[in-house]
């Protein structure tokens, strides 16, 4: 009874910071191309059928791949056949055969997104009572409540609720680290091949997933003498490993899909300067310290704890846990380094570890105080910070629903346009593929250009970037 009442009160706080926060607009860039991979189908996803063959897709990339000036002609050609991949973004299958689900549920946008807030739900349920198993005691206790409260309450979960499959990834690592924290606690070998099953799934969802991947194999050197590590472990793990990735995503592995994604990573980090977002590194951080700073700041007394004096202030048995949160978490920023984004999702690949190496090291501390009073008044100190500072964050969070191309989408409908020939901003054309599927559109990406699209080509209807629609001519502006 005591931990449903806990639960209940942290659902209730981030329902109550998040409530209005999920977008009703039309599908935007991503969204647009994901939800165009769900309606593939759960099997050309799994089989990635149609897709380009690897050697083709290293050979068109080399050829134009370090040209901006051929940036458009590689998306026409990359949207000229259905290859799941693509519209993919090039991750793995795992959460599209989720928006497969959805989509033929035929639930409208806003319906659809508020599904997604599921994955934090079952992540905080991992986070609380993987703590409560692993540490036990009071211990286990504070750093469930903290950790959960770390993770469901930060403005990065919050705010991420456009469909990605970032959030889905998230739960797949934390449940990973927990395992590979069981078995560093005397959980064994099971423990250790759970979390090799959760890599596999994680592989299958976001390339980033190689990171979890390098963790196991750090973790099995650094806890060999508590696993029994040996030859035989090592072809069990791989073995076990190969055989998820081949349930799940058996183009993966066959057809190589797994190594365009990571082509693709150093595609956008060599040769496209601002590739997710026209931010520098200073200003990425900047933002995402201004985002949550009473996380990081919690972190950081975390770290100190962590070094100094350590014997006294974090619990044997959850040192290991904790030290592994927290290299998943230094792999991680280190392996997206480059991604200079202000986006919150950008984010999540490593704030769940962050959030776990906090609560577990600040746990023991707090326990250890005189008093019990003390304890669960010093945890209540933190999260009424929390709560500030993702208020603080959420009541400035705007949703943007006046952009898009909702006035688009209804011109387009209106004048019957459907299958026909337009012009539109570049940025837009994932939106009116995935609504208008039969539609031939060429992009534009600066208003400037469009009298010369017109004067060499007959578009039935002109898309501006202010969402206006000229059908057959000037004096047919919507």
């Amino acid at each position: 009874m005591k931990h449903l009442l806990v639960l209940a009160i942290l659902f209730a706080v981030a329902f109550a910071m998040a409530r209005n926060k999920i977008s009703h607009t039309p599908y935007a860039y991503d969204e647009a191309d994901y939800m165009f991979a769900a309606t593939l189908g759960l099997e050309a996803n799994w089989l990635d059928i149609g897709t380009m063959p690897l050697p083709e897709f290293v050979t068109v990339g080399r050829r134009s791949g370090a040209d901006a000036s051929q940036k458009a002609a590689l998306s026409e050609i990359a949207r000229s056949a259905s290859d799941p991949v693509v519209y993919r973004h090039w991750h793995g299958p795992v959460y599209y055969a989720w928006l497969t689900l959805l989509s033929d549920l035929n639930l409208d946008e806003h319906v659809t997104r508020s599904w997604g807030m599921i994955f934090p739900v079952f992540t905080v349920l991992v986070i609380y009572f993987g703590s409560l198993l692993i540490l036990g005691g009071s211990e286990g206790m504070a750093a469930a409540i903290l950790g959960s409260a770390l993770f469901l309450w930060s403005p990065v979960t919050l705010e991420t609720s456009e469909l990605a499959p970032h959030l889905l990834f998230v739960l797949w690592y934390v449940c990973g680290l927990l395992a590979l924290a069981k078995a560093a606690a005397g959980g064994g070998r099971r423990y250790f091949y759970a979390a090799v099953f959760f890599a596999g799934l994680a592989f299958c969802t976001m390339e980033v997933a190689f990171v979890l991947i390098l963790v196991l194999v750090i973790f099995a050197w650094w806890q060999r003498g508590q696993l029994g590590f040996d030859g035989r472990m090592a072809r069990n793990s791989m073995g076990f490993l190969v055989g998820t990735i081949l349930v799940a995503w058996p183009a993966g592995l066959l057809k190589l899909s797994f190594v365009k994604a990571y082509l693709v990573m150093l595609y956008l980090a060599v040769f496209r300067k601002g590739a997710w977002g026209d931010v520098t590194l200073a200003q990425t951080w900047a933002r995402r310290f201004a985002i949550s700073p009473v996380e990081w700041c919690l972190f950081a007394i975390a770290l100190v704890l962590l070094v100094y004096p350590a014997r006294k202030t974090v619990n044997q048995r959850g040192r290991s846990g904790a030290l592994t949160f927290l290299l998943f978490a230094g792999l991680m920023i280190l392996a997206t380094l480059r991604v200079y984004a202000e986006g919150t999702r950008y984010t999540t690949p490593f704030l769940a570890a962050v959030d776990l190496f906090t609560a577990w090291t600040l746990a023991p501390v707090l326990v250890r105080l005189a008093r019990s009073w003390q304890t669960y008044g010093a945890l209540a100190a933190i999260c009424c910070l929390l709560i500030w500072n993702s208020q603080r964050q959420m009541s400035g969070f705007r949703l943007g629903e006046s952009s898009g191309p909702d006035p688009t989408l209804t011109a387009l409908r209106a004048h019957g346009l459907a299958e026909k020939t337009i012009l539109a901003p570049r940025i837009d054309i994932p939106t009116l593929h995935y609504y208008f599927p039969q539609m031939r559109v060429q992009g534009y990406s600066d208003p400037s250009e469009i009298p010369g699209y017109k004067s060499a080509s007959h578009f039935d209807a002109i898309v501006y970037p202010d969402n206006s629609v000229e059908v057959g001519g000037p004096d047919s502006a919507r």
